[in-house]
């Protein structure tokens, strides 16, 4: 091959532009702070703006205790419609261990997981629902949300007092 050095330059530019691309190369800037996480509740992740607006107790149908968080998502990307839980990565923890979804709540709970799943367009709102299950009752839950499919990892949190 003659051009074999032509070639391993070619595939060597393109391995260090996509490692730049991906922010590889970038210096952290201390300024900044730690620059993952929004301050607060809200806040825009990509092209969506999200508010952790409050959460409550239930039980599912084994009797366990859940937290119910209440989102606002708002999408406000150009294109296309998105749903909730195909945009964010949502997770609960208490004492710094995940809690996962409950899917199957007592009747009594007043819970509506449809909104999770529904597409809204450019400039719509909705107010959605996900219950967690508990570890206990008295210990505060950390609620984070980043973006699904991202590089960046800016995060909306709020911690809750749920005794």
């Amino acid at each position: 091959m003659k051009n074999k050095g032509l070639w391993i330059g070619i595939i060597v530019a393109a391995v260090l532009l996509a490692v730049f691309a991906m922010g590889g190369g970038e210096e952290p800037n201390d300024n900044q702070g730690s620059g993952t996480v929004d301050k607060g509740d809200a806040g825009n992740i990509g092209e969506y703006s999200l508010t952790i607006d409050s959460c409550r107790l239930a039980e599912d149908y084994d009797g366990k205790p859940v937290v119910i968080v209440k989102y606002t998502f708002k999408n406000i990307n150009d294109d296309d419609p998105a749903a909730f839980y195909l945009t964010f990565d949502d997770h609960v923890y208490q004492n710094g261990v995940g809690l996962n979804e409950a899917y199957f709540l007592d009747d009594s709970a007043n819970y509506n997981a449809d909104n999770q799943t529904k597409e809204i367009r450019k400039g719509a709102s909705i107010e959605v629902e996900v219950a967690y299950v508990l570890n206990d009752t008295s210990t505060k839950i950390e609620v984070e949300v980043e973006e699904l499919l991202s590089f960046s990892d800016k995060k909306v949190t709020k911690t809750f007092s749920i005794a």
